[in-house]
């Protein structure tokens, strides 16, 4: 398997609080992906915070559910494919949020293998989605 990863950097006028508790909530992704997402299992102590686990996509076997594996309030969450997602393996995201001068910073990666000649395309995908997905926040 060839690994693959895909950097989306995004620039925001409004402050870092506001940016992590946007994509923070599963149920705002939606808005991000395009396609219908919602939380699926609670988090520890937080809805949305690790252990939480969120269905993208209509049904399985086209449906993907991720789980939060990390979450640092206002400056990361980590999450990985726990079901589905074929034929990627051993996905990875990574959201780290910064403030900047005039609002707030997210860097979005995503760490992941698949079968040669696939995974090139998927990153292509995957970023061009990320990219506009970041923009429809604003």
């Amino acid at each position: 398997m060839a690994q693959q990863k895909v950097v989306v950097v995004r620039e925001f006028s409004r402050p870092v609080e506001a940016i992590f508790a946007e994509l923070a909530d599963h149920n705002n992704l939606k808005k991000v992906f395009g396609i219908p997402v919602k939380r699926i299992q609670d988090g520890q102590g937080d809805v949305n915070g690790v252990g939480s686990t969120r269905r993208m996509g209509l049904f399985h076997p086209l449906a993907v559910d991720e789980t939060v594996v990390a979450v640092t309030p206002n400056q990361s969450i980590d999450y990985v494919i726990s079901k589905g997602g074929y034929p990627i393996r051993n996905h990875h995201g990574r959201l780290d949020f910064s403030a900047t001068g005039k609002g707030s910073r997210v860097q979005w990666v995503i760490e992941f293998d698949s079968l040669p000649g696939v995974g090139p395309v998927l990153k292509f995908v995957l970023g061009q989605a990320l990219g506009v997905g970041l923009k429809r926040l604003g």
